[in-house]
């Protein structure tokens, strides 16, 4: 049967229903790490990368890094991936060519990015299409397979398949097709095994219907057992199924290890990745949740932080009508950062993924050395807060992580208030300013400088250093490339 342009039409419909929240799998921040996630893709899990990049970022977090990068050890960091000396070579080159043709930034042209090397056709289009919002489809295995099954494309090579899907549709749909065609690919059309009694296509697939052969066997498919009394796809993972959390960056954390199907909440404030506001309900704030919101979503485990959280909000889950189990994480170090991911790992069935942000952090940690060079830690003062000042005081998760870093954290205990006098008074040699929680900008900043002309006054990108867990390898890492700055000056 010719596809038409209603059917066409019924086929985008019905994909957009099925999979309403179709992303893309791969972990990222930027266009740098979404072309290297990529690259290393091939041949492997989208999953089994996100478990490897952190780590990988947390060493080499921009091209100028990764131009430098020695093969030995980063291939070490992508031994799981396959391929890995390949690939190795690739991202050098990768990093290299970026530096000496783009200032060390991704281009968003098509020939610019096919034209790098491990980077071809379908890895260009990913990257334009995720990472700049240019309307592209890449072809992968999944799409190549679903597109010839239901008709689409009747071509033998992933470059004709993508023009003839193409052609079909809409430029202003690819982005989004593309996504839902992967969804479908790996959750409903199993290369050997396509689920097709629970196919939301089916009707309009000549695949699944037996009126042509299976495109990559030459014989009909066969279906998997009709699993309406049971309807999901995947087996049910052990652990909590209906998580909540309360702390966005254990929000983000689950996101990189690939639970956010376990999830059931978050607040208004769990907003990293950027993509999960979409895909999990927010139920009031951090300090302020909405309990009996949360409470109707029937969780299974609610997580909090001590200081993050509030004493009265897990106490409300303990005594509700039917108690909730409370996980409440208390992360004032580097070290309880890193025993927090051991629990998490254990608590919710994911202690690989556990143990490689574990391996992140402790690749990037600050070994002791001389005593020369531990007389060199400035003494720094880091403001969380403006009207009235705050610090991060001295026995604070923020302070342990610049000193880790190599920094002198001072201003007292926890989150002391300070007036204009207090500051002179520390003496800082650095003021760091996160520009989370409070926005610290330039004009910031060059009030305490004027004020303080004897100190180097730093404004840094907050998340990295105050969201602990999923971040305190990154934290870690720009915390040390300061440390040099200042030192060299």
């Amino acid at each position: 049967m010719r596809w038409t342009k209603s059917r066409l039409t019924e086929l985008r419909h019905r994909l957009g229903e099925a999979y309403p929240d179709a992303r893309c799998a791969l972990d990222h921040r930027d266009p740098f790490q979404l072309v290297v996630a990529t690259i290393l893709s091939a041949q492997c899990t989208d999953a089994r990368v996100n478990l490897t990049t952190p780590a990988l970022f947390a060493r080499y977090p921009d091209a100028r890094a990764l131009s430098q990068a020695q093969l030995p050890e980063l291939e070490s960091l992508i031994h799981s991936t396959g391929f890995f000396r390949n690939k190795a070579k690739n991202l050098v080159g990768l990093g290299q060519a970026l530096m000496a043709r783009h200032g060390g930034q991704v281009p968003c042209e098509a020939g610019a990015l096919a034209a790098l090397p491990g980077v071809g056709q379908k890895t260009a289009n990913v990257v334009l299409a995720n990472a700049f919002d240019i309307p592209a489809l890449a072809v992968d295995t999944h799409i190549f397979r679903v597109a010839r099954r239901l008709g689409l494309s009747e071509a033998t090579t992933p470059e004709k398949v993508e023009a003839d899907l193409c052609r079909l549709f809409p430029e202003s749909t690819w982005i989004e097709l593309h996504h839902q065609l992967i969804w479908h690919g790996r959750r409903t059309c199993d290369a050997r095994k396509p689920a097709c009694g629970a196919c939301p296509v089916a009707e309009l697939c000549p695949t699944g219907s037996g009126r042509i052969a299976d495109p990559h066997t030459g014989q009909p498919v066969t279906p998997a057992p009709d699993t309406a009394s049971t309807p999901t796809l995947r087996p049910k993972a052990e652990g909590p199924q209906r998580i909540v959390s309360l702390v966005p960056s254990v929000t983000e954390l689950l996101a990189q290890w690939g639970l956010v199907q376990r999830m059931a909440g978050r607040t208004r404030y769990c907003v990293e990745p950027r993509w999960i506001r979409n895909a999990v309900p927010a139920f009031g704030g951090t300090k302020d949740p909405d309990i009996a919101g949360i409470l109707a979503q029937r969780p299974d485990l609610v997580i909090l932080e001590k200081d993050e959280n509030t004493l009265a909000a897990a106490q409300a889950f303990e005594k509700a009508k039917v108690p909730v189990p409370v996980l409440v994480l208390e992360i004032r170090s580097v070290a309880e950062a890193r025993e927090a991911l051991v629990i998490l790992g254990r608590r919710l069935n994911a202690e690989d993924a556990a143990r490689q942000h574990i391996a992140a952090i402790d690749a990037v940690m600050e070994k002791p050395r001389s005593s020369k060079r531990r007389s060199q830690r400035p003494r720094t003062l880091i403001l969380v807060w403006k009207d009235p000042w705050i610090a991060a005081g001295e026995d604070t998760y923020l302070a342990d992580l610049a000193r880790s870093a190599g920094f002198r954290p001072i201003g007292g205990q926890g989150y002391p208030r300070l007036e204009d006098a207090d500051l002179e008074a520390l003496a800082p040699d650095v003021i760091l300013l996160p520009t989370d929680p409070f926005r610290f900008n330039a004009r910031h900043q060059k009030a305490l400088t004027q004020r303080f002309p004897e100190a180097m006054v730093k404004v840094l990108e907050g998340k990295a250093l105050t969201w602990m867990l999923s971040r305190t390898a990154e934290g870690l890492v720009r915390l040390r490339q300061e440390r040099a700055t200042i030192l060299a000056l």
